[in-house]
């Protein structure tokens, strides 16, 4: 709950992602050509996260844009603060993309 809360304030405006009813996987959909570089951005501040594309045949999204966020092991404080960095990778880098391509 506290990560689709977060994403629900920060990042619905540029990302999808679905809110699992039996699961607590969430598969959440960046802007395409971002999910690599948010993986590797998150992992530089300490967060790890599942690699992009990982739920494609053999790792390889063809868009770039899917992560699979899967909360298993923080304690709800540790998960708040993981979801925070997270946003903030997933903006940094969706802005990035957006100069990149103008």
């Amino acid at each position: 709950a506290a990560v689709l809360d977060i994403l629900k304030q920060e990042v619905a405006d540029i990302a999808t992602w679905n809110e699992p009813k039996g699961g607590y996987f969430i598969s959440f959909e960046a802007m395409d050509g971002c999910a690599k570089a948010i993986v590797a951005k998150c992992k530089e501040a300490g967060v790890k996260l599942t690699g992009a594309g990982a739920t494609f045949p053999y790792g390889k999204d063809p868009k770039d844009s899917n992560i699979r966020i899967a909360p298993s092991f923080p304690t709800p404080d540790e998960m708040k603060q993981a979801a925070d960095l997270f946003v903030l990778c997933v903006k940094l880098v969706s802005v990035e993309k957006l100069l990149e391509n103008k």
